[in-house]
């Protein structure tokens, strides 16, 4: 029996909304969530979102959400292979919530397998 293991670096989906990035202040009432993403599919950061995933806090209303996500640690090394990082919330203090997430290095760019998040108004920030 033959079994297809998807290759994160060759299949993902482009996470590249301008309001994902870092710095966006989010205006009142148009949060967004990233309850829809979950670790079925990889994602990178592209175009106006940035290139990876913040590893700062970029404090409250940023990213188009009320609570922003962002990487609690270092990005791996390609020898790393893939890796599983936590995910901080700024949710009532820098490091308030966390989550999980799974990081391939690609050599020039990262994808994230995301997994479900709990509570909306939440969204994983870019950077460059």
């Amino acid at each position: 029996m033959f079994i297809s293991l998807v290759d994160g670096c060759h299949h993902y989906q482009n996470l590249t909304d301008a309001e994902r990035k870092y710095d966006y202040n989010t205006q009142a009432g148009s949060n967004k969530c990233d309850d829809e993403l979950d670790n079925k599919d990889w994602h990178r950061f592209e175009g106006a979102a940035g290139t990876k995933m913040a590893t700062k806090s970029p404090g409250f209303d940023k990213c188009g959400a009320d609570y922003p996500a962002w990487l609690n640690g270092a990005h791996p090394t390609v020898a790393e292979g893939t890796v599983r990082r936590y995910v901080c919330i700024n949710k009532g203090g820098e490091c308030g919530v966390q989550s999980i997430v799974d990081i391939k290095n690609c050599t020039s760019y990262y994808v994230y397998k995301f997994y479900r998040l709990s509570t909306c108004n939440v969204r994983y920030c870019g950077t460059d």
